[in-house]
């Protein structure tokens, strides 16, 4: 399969993983659990469908990546990276792409109201690049183990 296509399946599955772990994580009443998790309660119990949200965010991270793929090709020249060095100038465009990503969701409520909890403690940008961050991080090291 083209490296390019299961670097973007990955992405997503990843994503969706996440998703239905923090989906989980938001639900237990568990005590010192960060206030951005307690704070996806509302968002989750919105939608009732565990794997309906794993898909939006799985889509949510496809379309920045594809986004940050197509200034990578342009920038460095490459459209995943193949090795730790290209990981990490991939990072460096994948970052403030996930920011900027995070506060336009925020932003333009592409989830409706349901995130305005989560964002009040969270702030918009941070914590959706990082998430951006770790599912492409986690995804290369996943298709490292595959060669």
């Amino acid at each position: 399969m083209n490296l390019c296509i299961e670097f973007i399946l990955i992405n997503f599955f990843v994503s969706c993983l996440s998703d239905i772990l923090l989906n989980y994580l938001s639900r237990i009443k568990v005590f010192n659990l960060p206030k951005p998790i307690i704070a996806l309660r509302s968002y989750f119990k919105h939608y009732h469908n565990l794997l309906l949200t794993a898909v939006y965010a799985g889509l949510t991270v496809i379309t920045v990546l594809l986004i940050t793929m197509l200034f990578s090709k342009l920038v460095f020249g490459f459209f995943t990276p193949g090795n730790k060095y290209y990981l990490i100038q991939f990072l460096s465009l994948a970052l403030p792409l996930g920011y900027i990503a995070d506060i336009f969701i925020y932003k333009y409520k592409v989830f409706g109201h349901t995130l305005d909890p989560y964002y009040k403690v969270a702030g918009a940008g941070l914590f959706g690049a990082l998430a951006f961050a770790a599912s492409i991080i986690s995804s290369y090291f996943l298709l490292q183990l595959k060669r």
